[in-house]
């Protein structure tokens, strides 16, 4: 407590985001789990990759750890656990030998599709009972909360652009 303030109230906005995300996570495992991914970790890693190799460009960890906004220890942390998993490989750049570059494998490209229908089923299930309408008002308020915080509100993965409505 700060004075006689409780620090959150349980339906402080803050403490209903942090519940949301947690439940949100959660339920994602769940869903890589039961598509056997369990042992995937970070599925917007992979989406992230993906995109960049989407647009022609193969990115370093450093540039995977600025596309997620993470720190570059997180992201090698979680690049060693994919990699040992067969989802990603990591090169030495032939024009810079200090730095790692990241592809995706065979596996992890399987694992994106996996990822997209996790995330979608879990949408389907956070948005049951809410009108097409009343959707695209949060996403455009959620978009605005995001500039407001000084983020883009852009996505770095390719979930809206590929099995759209599946």
């Amino acid at each position: 407590m700060i004075g006689d303030e409780a620090v959150y109230c349980k339906d402080e906005l803050s403490a209903l985001f942090h519940g949301l995300h947690q439940a949100h996570r959660r339920r994602v495992m769940e869903e890589q789990a039961a598509r056997g991914l369990g042992d995937l970790g970070s599925p917007m890693m992979l989406l992230t990759i993906l995109r960049g190799e989407e647009e022609g460009k193969t990115y370093s960890q450093r540039e995977v750890a600025q596309q997620m906004r993470l720190s570059p220890a997180t992201v090698a942390m979680s690049l060693k656990s994919m990699e040992r998993g067969g989802y990603v490989e990591r090169s030495t750049d032939e024009r810079d030998a200090r730095r790692n570059r990241v592809t995706l494998t065979e596996k992890g490209r399987r694992a994106v599709d996996q990822c997209g229908d996790a995330f979608r089923a879990v949408d389907r299930r956070m948005l049951a009972g809410f009108t097409r309408e009343e959707q695209d008002c949060l996403s455009l308020l959620l978009i605005r909360m995001l500039h407001n915080l000084g983020e883009d509100g852009s996505c770095s993965c390719p979930l809206s652009e590929s099995k759209e409505g599946s």
